[in-house]
Parts: C-alpha cells; sequence; structure tokens
C-alpha cells in the first residue's frame, strides 16, 4: 500500500502565507467599503492598498528572514497574494468605477462597424460616418447632451441623437466641402450631463 506522500514544509508556508494575505485583501476591502460614504470617493484608494500592502511587506518578509526559510515561504505566499486576488481586482474596481463615471468623462470615436477611430481621411466633396460614445457619466437616468463644432467652410457637420444615454453611441456625419484645402482639421464634441462636461477630438486629414 502506497502512502500519500506529504506536501513538503516551504509549499505548506507558501500556501499559508497567500491565504493570510487572501483574508488580509478580504478584511481591508470589507471595512473600506463600509466606512466610504459614496460610490466613487476613496475607491481607487482602497483598490491599490492591498496590493501595494500585501507586495511589498511580503517581499520584505521573504528577503529579511532568507535563514528562517519558514518565514521566507510565508512572505512568498504574502507577495503571490498581491497579484491575486488583490492587484486583479482592485484593477476590476477601478475599472468599474470609470465606467460609472467616477473618473471624469470621455468620448470614443468609432466606425458603425464598432473599431475604434483615432483619425479619419477624407477627400474633398467626401462624407463619412463616424460613431461618438460619451462615457464615464453616471446613471443613466439623465441623458448626455451632445454637440459638435468643425470649420465650418471646410467640414460640415451632422449628430443625431443630440443627447444619449451614457455609453450609448450617436452618428455623426461629416462632410468635406468641394474646394477643401489638404491639411489636418479637428472636430470636436462636447459630451454634457448636469455640471460633468467631456471634450473629444477626432482628426480629420483632407487629402486629394
Amino acid at each position: 500500500m502506497t502512502l500519500l506522500r506529504r506536501p513538503p514544509a516551504s509549499f505548506l508556508h507558501v500556501l499559508g502565507g497567500f491565504v493570510l494575505g487572501s483574508l488580509a485583501f478580504v478584511l481591508i476591502r470589507a471595512l473600506g467599503l463600509a466606512l466610504l460614504p459614496g460610490a466613487c470617493e476613496g475607491h481607487t484608494v482602497l483598490a491599490l492598498i492591498p496590493p501595494l500592502l500585501l507586495g511589498p511587506g511580503g517581499i520584505a518578509l521573504a528577503t529579511s528572514q532568507i535563514n528562517k526559510p519558514r518565514w521566507a515561504a510565508l512572505g512568498v505566499g504574502l507577495a503571490i497574494s498581491s497579484l491575486f486576488p488583490a492587484l486583479l481586482l482592485g484593477v476590476r474596481d477601478i475599472s468599474h468605477l470609470r465606467t460609472q463615471g467616477c473618473a471624469g468623462g470621455y468620448v470614443v470615436f468609432g466606425t458603425p462597424s464598432g473599431k475604434s477611430l483615432p483619425e479619419l481621411t477624407l477627400r474633398p466633396g467626401e462624407s463619412a460616418v463616424v460613431t461618438v460614445r460619451p462615457g464615464g457619466f453616471q446613471g443613466v437616468q439623465e441623458a448626455v447632451r451632445l454637440s459638435a463644432t468643425a470649420p465650418q467652410d471646410v467640414l460640415s457637420t451632422s449628430l443625431s441623437p443630440l443627447s444619449v444615454a451614457p455609453n450609448t453611441p450617436a452618428t455623426l456625419r461629416l462632410r468635406a466641402a468641394e474646394n477643401a484645402p489638404v491639411q489636418q482639421y479637428t472636430v470636436d464634441v462636447t459630451a454634457q450631463q448636469g455640471q460633468r462636461r467631456a471634450d473629444g477630438q477626432l482628426t480629420v486629414t483632407i487629402r486629394r
């Protein structure tokens, strides 16, 4: 009869450090969520505290106790927990805060097929359709008002609709004048929801 071999002590201490670090992450997160008053204020700092404590702390413990394998292994486990779950979930929380409007608004330009559009090239007399998506605004009850400006003698713009829900694309139609000079121009789009405002710029290059 073959007996199962017991895991080495170092592995058990690494596992113990990982469990200890994960518990510390859960406690810090729960305490922070209970004490923070709003949905935005302080949540970015809360997401960063656990990995910043567990990572350097675990590495410092592992290196300072190099002659004590059990303590060094415990430090390695703490450092591992700083990456997962602490850092991974922290990054997810910060991304979630951005989509909820806690990190400020922004405007994203894209193609009707859904691809990102950093810039656009048109020929004189040519037209194009661009999507404009306002992001980083809170709630869906209050619509985001959109407006677009461009050099009127060169580019004509038409936005539809002029008010959309956050993260909902609107359609921007652009047309270059027949006598548009060959040059780069900027189309400015403003998104406004109450006192919150975001500006986006799309570079349009006229070529012959």
